[in-house]
């Protein structure tokens, strides 16, 4: 996510993780926003139809517009786009796109808007499977005025157009539309994740950060800010670290030429940075990387460039220049839209054709060269209809490449991810591990009943790679005041959920901080290397991956808790035949198993120079520590210590 040197309170920012939805007022102030102007809500169109499948289209009308007609433009052509003269009363749409009258369906009183809404919809036939469906929306008022959806940009008025505290409805009326509809996607039928990505742990490297090259060590720039001499080289140096740690893919951080040290604002997303490599480098950790079964990521953005992009440079040099269709001028050359107000980031157009196109173009060449897909930075604020369609085209180059979103939103949005891409980074579980482990704001019970709700709440058609820090955060570890049995605990619970886990370069070996982050940069220290490693921690979490591996029924049994007890923040789960018990809390805690298992043999320890000992039908744990168990054969599960699962309901899903 964010990638810029810009500071803020370090009491705030660490637990920064969904931005304005943070906090209650925040929360308030999106639910109102959410019900002004003419808004289609994406997540609420049918995820990945079924071939055949219609798709019921729905728009929410504001109190604040008077609406007298709605009409979708949808087409089947990928060379068409019905947002073309979308917007204009007295032109009709390119042969090819299809008309459809949308009706009022719904009308409802919402006491934040203090007004009606209104709910528009439309049925979009059903389509053969492979179809990529492109639609966009107009309205007419009852003054004659065309307006495109989205009228109000939700995402523009949440960062740069209020400031916080405010909310003015009537001077949202008053703002002028964006210039046309926007186009939104979607493609029919469901393309399986690849088996891969499900069964992966995920290292993620912050290349300047790393390793440098061989035989020589990290510069001193003098500045956090600075360049530490991190490289591919380096990398694949340190290959053999990564391979006897266990994991199984690496998530490089972008490695594309950037002024930046993070590589967050791209100048030429198809070629390597100097000062990390060069393209034969990357061949080279290529092979070497397949040499040991590991796959590799790379770090994609999107949404924004540099401002030294060759693009830009064109826009703003001419305002007559091709390129400034790219971009989002508000006032030539000097003010336009970029990514958290940072003029060295300007943003995208991302659904302009040749923007998309240019993205694509240079994704397929990654594939071809080795990469086995993308985590794609920001991408909450690049529009479903372009990721429903790099998903396909870049499936087309590679078959088993994946698509993994950075989507700082609630469920409800990661879910509308289905079909677009293969997974979304849980943002709402680091939310849940760090609300019980480390600042211990949630109960067992409340977690446990948390975390059930959250896993039965998305289908088997979306990955959520889980995680308990990255470089836009307080590492964990610093969180919990540089106690390692703490971070133990944290990590026996993520490594034992069901979906892949990814670690953060150096968590394994106790790389901390100095100061919390008032800059994002204090959560981006050089990687440890030779004595400067906790030795003991590094064993630990390579024990701990190799359990994983050699556990499959963590991936695929059903979980089940056995074990609540609040007040001595004890928690246990089971799947399949293997047991995981916790003790977080600060007191040593003794836990008698069910008497129908016969047995329990603690297999891993996150303690192990702790006093736990295991007798006839009891542990006992030290404070701060968990165990897994291998259970006797055949042992019956014991009655759940929570509600029964329920069914999910999605009646957004029309």
């Amino acid at each position: 996510m964010p990638g810029d040197d810009s500071t803020a309170a370090a009491d705030t920012l660490p637990e920064f993780i969904f931005g304005p939805l943070s906090t209650a007022a925040g929360r308030v102030r999106q639910a109102r926003l959410q019900c002004t102007g003419l808004r289609h809500v994406v997540n609420r169109v049918v995820l990945a139809p079924a071939p055949g499948e219609a798709v019921v289209i729905r728009v929410q009308v504001g109190p604040e517009l008077a609406v007298t007609a709605v009409e979708l433009r949808y087409s089947i052509d990928p060379g068409l786009d019905p947002a073309a003269d979308g917007s204009s009363a007295d032109r009709a749409p390119a042969e090819g796109v299809r008309c459809l009258a949308m009706t009022r369906s719904r009308l409802r009183w919402d006491d934040l808007a203090w007004g009606y809404l209104e709910e528009w919809t439309a049925s979009i036939p059903g389509q053969p499977t492979g179809t990529a469906v492109s639609y966009a929306i107009t309205a007419t008022t009852s003054d004659g005025d065309r307006l495109g959806c989205p009228f109000l940009d939700q995402e523009r008025l949440r960062r740069s157009v209020l400031a916080p505290e405010e909310l003015d409805l009537d001077a949202l009326s008053r703002r002028p539309p964006e210039p046309g509809p926007r186009t939104y996607a979607y493609v029919v039928g469901r393309r399986p994740i690849p088996d891969w990505l499900r069964e992966a742990v995920i290292y993620q490297i912050f290349v300047d950060r790393f390793a440098p090259d061989p035989g020589t060590c990290f510069r001193d720039p003098g500045d956090l800010a600075g360049f530490f001499g991190g490289s591919l080289r380096g990398v694949i140096a340190r290959l053999d670290h990564l391979q006897a740690l266990g994991v199984t893919c690496l998530w490089l951080t972008p490695i594309f030429p950037s002024p930046s040290h993070h590589g967050y604002d791209p100048v030429d997303p198809g070629a390597v940075e100097p000062r990390l490599g060069t393209q034969a480098d990357w061949d080279a950790l290529v092979a070497a990387a397949r040499a040991r079964g590991m796959r590799l990521l790379l770090d994609y953005v999107v949404n924004h460039v540099s401002s030294e992009h060759p693009r830009f440079r064109a826009a703003q040099a001419d305002a007559a220049d091709p390129a400034g269709a790219w971009f989002r001028f508000r006032e030539h050359p000097h003010d336009y839209d970029c990514f958290f107000d940072v003029p060295g980031q300007p943003e995208l157009r991302s659904d302009h054709p040749e923007v998309r196109a240019y993205f694509l173009e240079h994704a397929r060449f990654w594939l071809t060269r080795g990469c086995d897909g993308f985590r794609l930075d920001y991408a909450a604020n690049v529009s479903h209809a372009f990721w429903s369609l790099f998903r396909e085209g870049t499936r087309a180059t590679r078959a088993d490449a994946v698509t993994l979103g950075e989507i700082t939103q609630p469920p409800d949005v990661m879910r509308s991810y289905t079909g677009r891409m293969d997974g979304c980074l849980d943002f709402r579980l680091l939310e849940l591990l760090r609300g019980f482990f480390a600042h211990r704001s949630l109960s067992a019970s409340a977690f446990e009943h948390a975390l059930e709700q959250h896993l039965s709440y998305f289908g088997a058609d979306l990955v959520l790679p889980s995680f308990l820090d990255n470089h836009d955060m307080n590492r964990f570890l610093w969180v919990v005041g540089g106690d390692r049995r703490r971070l133990r605990l944290a990590a026996l619970c993520q490594f034992t959920l069901p979906q892949p886990p990814i670690l953060y370069y150096g968590t394994e070996v106790g790389l901390s901080q100095r100061a919390g982050v008032g800059r994002l940069e204090e959560a981006r220290l050089p990687m440890l290397w030779g004595e400067d490693q906790d030795a003991d921690l590094l064993a630990f979490f390579q024990e701990l991956i190799a359990f994983r591996h050699a556990h499959p029924a963590l991936r695929s049994e059903p979980r089940q808790a056995w074990l609540l007890d609040d007040s001595r923040g004890l928690l246990g789960v089971r799947c399949g035949a293997v047991a995981v018990v916790m003790n977080n809390a600060e007191q040593p805690a003794t836990v008698e198993f069910p008497t129908a298992w016969g047995g329990a043999e603690p297999v891993l320890l996150t303690a192990p120079a702790e006093p736990i000992a295991a007798v006839a039908g009891t542990l006992t744990l030290a404070p701060w520590a968990g165990a897994a168990l291998r259970l006797s054969p055949g042992s019956p599960s014991p009655p759940a210590a929570g509600p029964p699962v329920p069914s999910v309901d999605h009646p957004a899903d029309g």
